[in-house]
């Protein structure tokens, strides 16, 4: 075991002491070398460091509260200076411990731990670590995601550390301190050291050095009232302790330093102290308060609000204050037994040292965070908290063939496998991208609660009631994913409700997980990230923009090698429908159509599979963007090694500049490579001596390449040119998370009948019913057209069974003017054609792509202005889902609701799904417009009877 610890003050030895204790009497026979992080910052610092604290505490405290104040208040200054720290003391500390190659690594001093953080994230140290922070209030230098486990003070300190490092394993730990500080007989402990037993006893202590105005402290207690006889334990600082034996005062027992300070703080009565380290520690673990009196600059100021709230100690910081709240205790005793029964619960319920070491040596190491795709983040960046961006699932179960109903263990069973369950969300901020952090402890047993509402209850009414209130309860970042179980409806059905965070995925991964949790299938899987992570992806041959860390992977693909994203070469195998006229997404008839058609393998939205193969690159393994597979090639590169833009390695200068403008524009290019240009996906590419020439192979795809760029280019035009959507006279007030929701259900084979019938495929005819009884619900004041913004997927089979969203959007201008049902029908379909079929969906997911490459606070600003009211008036959503019976352990699951979430001035989202022998319509309002949603859907049946 290694021990990173600091010679300031003795504070942070307190606490290595402490944990060394406990590290022997859980692993007798263990090692243990102690490092000092100060010492190995080379000679002079440790001194230099010593004489900084003291000289910023005593002299210039401004100045300490001045930098403490801005690594909390200046992000990219705390960001700065971690990382200078980090790295400085990470280096300084790579050869002792690989020297030593410890089993487990703890740190008590914040730039110790900062160095072991750094060494995890360079792949230098796999050994555990643990850091204890040995002050009451965690600042950002204490706090490392890349720490296994960061142990505070108090369940109040837990809020802070997060805000430091959102990505950290935090627990609350007993008070590190020797075993000797536990409560004991305060009469003896009196006796022993010749104290008044009836007194009211201070103890004063400012730590190993002594910190504070100790003189005025004491003749402020012995000031309050006769019957105090304060204890001031002076440690290092001689000059203070001859002062105060100057004093001559018989009620005042002054010590210097001692070895034995338990001893004091079990015959105290209250602990005196000002900085809230281990001094502290020590009175909270023999079941003393603490005053705070005068608190030290910075973080000795921190630590008194922190004590404060958590109701274990009392501060004081003015003339006065400290003998006026002495004389309130004496008077309330009452609130001085309060206080100590607020300690003594806390030592209860925190979790013991050893405990804590055998955690860290028994579980995983804490994940490393994932930055969220472009796709994901933008719903992190418009929530808000009357319009939280969650989406869901409602199942309904008919009974077992027993006659019983689907039981909470199978709905444990299916919620295994939905997407987000074992991660946490980390928002991010001004300078720092949302992330994903596995969460490997979490189960489904996590997330999933009951209620039985009958027996025998209705079962529209039971529903409904059921699904208002759950989804209008937001899911959280810590914990993405919920959901209940309901049971007792009539005839012994159940539902199952299921929330998750929009960020964890898009409907369609949702759905399909679940289905093959149901049929037994491989559950969906995020992208692997590397532990631990390395910067510097730049470095690594082979490795393109964006992409994973397995071998030759590119452009943010999948975690199977060298897998990347976009369409396909194959002819209209795009989302789902065959070449069959007419089909649509979920409709196709032809096998290994996508998304719900049926179970084929590879079955996805239209793309290829070759090996290696990446956005018009040469047929050479490994090349990317074009690039030679050479290290350090750049876009357009030859085959010689270390060759730029097509250029040889001649001229050395214009060849730097030129790979730092291609590294420039290489994001840009490479989200918009992703969404338009063909690829290959683990198919074999056709053989011959033409494709065994990179020349060749590039030339034959120049074409589709145009073609690609081309319908891209008109996709994006015709995102620019359709503007702000018309306006619509109804209330867009969406002033809480609570919602209604109202469902309908269609006969699907009679949906594909009027289709046929009318010559149009099925999603436009249901979308075409949207519009009947948008404008229906408008009556005479409905436009002549309505914005609807329509999800749509771009997965291909690389992405078919990855997680979050692949999605593409076209707004689409539905007519809602006074119209006949079958010219609706036809102009919903020529509307559907002229938008969708030019590229707007692929478009409208490069724009997401390339609003990713902007810094995150630019990228939030931006995604508010594209994603709110003002550009589409309606959300609405076709889902693909299962055409064959889904059965789970017996219980036949009838009937899926998809649950869309809501847009900023967005009050209408309508979900639509095909599923079985019918289409679901689930749509979302907000609450206190019930008998808009209500209206909506009755009005959809009301005009699929008339087709």
């Amino acid at each position: 075991m290694l021990i990173v610890s600091a010679n300031m003050g003795q504070g942070h030895n307190a606490t290595g002491r402490a944990l060394e204790d406990a590290i022997r009497q859980r692993w007798p026979d263990a090692t243990v070398r102690w490092v000092n992080a100060l010492e190995r910052l080379g000679p002079g610092f440790e001194g230099l460091f010593q004489r900084i604290y003291v000289a910023n505490v005593e002299s210039v405290p401004w100045l300490y509260e001045f930098f403490y104040a801005a690594i909390w208040r200046i992000p990219w200054f705390a960001a700065a200076s971690r990382w200078f720290t980090a790295a400085w003391c990470g280096r300084r500390l790579a050869k002792p411990i690989a020297e030593f190659a410890p089993d487990l690594v703890l740190s008590t001093y914040p730039m110790g731990t900062a160095g072991l953080a750094w060494l995890r994230r360079k792949g230098k140290l796999r050994a555990p670590i643990g850091a204890w922070v040995s002050d009451f209030a965690p600042h950002p230098f204490w706090v490392y995601g890349a720490a296994d486990l960061t142990m505070v003070m108090h369940d109040v300190a837990v809020a802070p550390a997060l805000r430091s490092s959102p990505s950290a394993h935090v627990g609350v730990s007993a008070p590190p301190v020797r075993a000797v500080f536990r409560p004991g007989d305060q009469t003896a402990a009196r006796h022993e050291l010749g104290l008044p037993p009836d007194a009211f006893v201070p103890l004063v202590s400012c730590g190993s050095l002594g910190f504070g105005e100790i003189e005025t402290t004491v003749r402020e207690l012995l000031a309050a009232d006769p019957s105090v006889a304060p204890i001031a334990i002076c440690g290092r600082n001689d000059a203070a302790a001859a002062r105060l034996r100057a004093l001559g005062e018989p009620r005042l027992h002054v010590v210097g330093w001692t070895d034995q300070p338990e001893r004091y703080t079990l015959a105290a009565d209250v602990v005196v102290t000002n900085a809230g380290g281990a001094t502290s520690l020590e009175a909270l673990a023999c079941g003393r308060p603490v005053l705070m009196h005068r608190p030290i600059a910075a973080h000795g100021k921190a630590n008194a609000r922190l004590m404060a709230d958590a109701g274990l100690a009392l501060v004081s910081t003015k003339d006065g204050e400290l003998a006026e709240t002495v004389r309130g205790l004496l008077a309330e005793p009452e609130r001085l037994k309060e206080m100590a029964e607020a300690v003594a619960r806390h030592c209860e319920t925190a979790t013991p040292l050893v405990e804590a070491l055998e955690s860290l040596v028994s579980a995983p190491l804490n994940p490393p965070t994932q930055r969220l795709r472009p796709e994901d983040a933008l719903f992190v960046h418009v929530a808000t908290p009357e319009v939280p961006q969650q989406v869901g699932a409602v199942l309904l179960f008919d009974p077992k063939a027993d006659g019983t109903p689907v039981t909470h263990a199978d709905a444990e069973h299916l919620l295994a496998a939905t997407p987000g369950l074992r991660t946490r969300l980390l928002p991010g901020s001004r300078l720092w991208r949302a992330r994903w952090q596995e969460d490997p402890g979490r189960t489904s047993a996590d997330v999933l609660t009951s209620v039985r509402v009958g027996p025998e209850a209705p079962l529209d009414a039971a529903l409904t009631r059921e699904m208002d209130a759950f989804f209008s309860e937001p899911v959280s970042p810590e914990h993405p994913v919920r959901a209940r179980l309901v049971t007792g409806i009539e005839g012994e059905q159940g539902a199952l409700l299921i929330a998750l965070h929009h960020a964890a995925s898009d409907g369609i991964a949702v759905i399909s997980a679940l289905v093959g949790q149901a049929r037994g299938k491989e559950p969906l899987t995020p992208v692997p990230v590397a532990a631990p992570r390395r910067r510097g992806w730049w470095r690594r041959p082979n490795v393109a923009l964006g992409a994973s860390d397995a071998p030759n992977a590119t452009l943010g693909a999948s975690g199977a090698p060298n897998a990347t994203l976009g369409a396909s070469g194959v002819p209209d195998a795009a989302l789902g429908a065959s070449g069959v006229p007419n089909a649509t997404s979920g409709e196709s008839h032809a096998s290994n159509a996508a998304l719900g058609a049926s179970d084929a393998a590879d079955a996805a939205l239209g793309a290829s599979h070759a090996p290696n193969a990446t956005l018009g690159a040469s047929g050479a393994p490994n090349a990317t963007l074009g690039a030679s597979h050479a290290p350090n090639a750049a876009l357009g590169a030859s085959h010689a090694p270390k060759a730029t833009l097509g250029r040889t390695g001649s001229h050395p200068e214009r060849s730097a500049v030129r790979a730092a403008l291609a590294s420039l524009a290489a994001p840009v290019r490479a989200a918009l490579a992703r969404a338009a240009s063909p690829v290959w996906h683990r198919l074999e590419r056709p053989s011959g001596p033409a494709n065994r020439s990179g020349a060749a192979e590039s030339a034959r795809a120049k074409p589709s390449q145009r073609n690609q760029a081309a319908e891209l280019a008109r996709g994006v035009w015709t995102l620019a040119r359709a503007g702000a959507a018309p306006r619509v006279r109804w209330d867009k007030r969406i002033d809480s998370p609570r919602r209604h929701f109202a469902r309908a259900h269609l006969s699907a084979p009679e949906v594909r009948k009027a289709a046929r019938r009318a010559g149009v495929p099925t999603t436009n005819l249901v979308l075409a019913l949207v519009a009947e009884a948008l404008h229906r619900e408008l009556g005479g004041t409905a436009p002549e057209r309505l914005r609807v913004l329509i999800p749509m997927s771009v997965r291909d089979t690389g992405t078919f069974r990855q997680l979050g969203n692949h999605t593409g959007a076209a707004s689409v201008d539905l007519p809602t003017g006074a119209m006949s049902l079958s010219e609706r029908v036809r102009a919903t379909d020529r509307m559907l054609s002229d938008q969708v079929g030019h590229g707007a969906p692929r478009a409208g997911n490069a724009v997401v792509r390339v609003l990713g490459i902007l810094p995150p606070a630019l990228h939030r600003r931006a995604a508010k202005l594209v994603y709110r009211g003002t550009w589409f008036s309606v959300i609405a959503s076709v889902l693909p889902g299962a055409r064959s019976p889904v059965v789970l352990n017996g219980a036949l699951v009838r009937t899926v609701y998809p649950v869309l979430s809501l847009a900023p001035g967005v009050p209408v989202a309508v979900g639509i799904m095909t599923w079985a022998d019918r289409f679901t319509v689930c749509i979302t309002v907000p609450a206190g417009q019930e008998a808009r949603g209500d209206r909506l859907a009755a009005s959809v049946v009301e005009a699929f009877g008339r087709v």
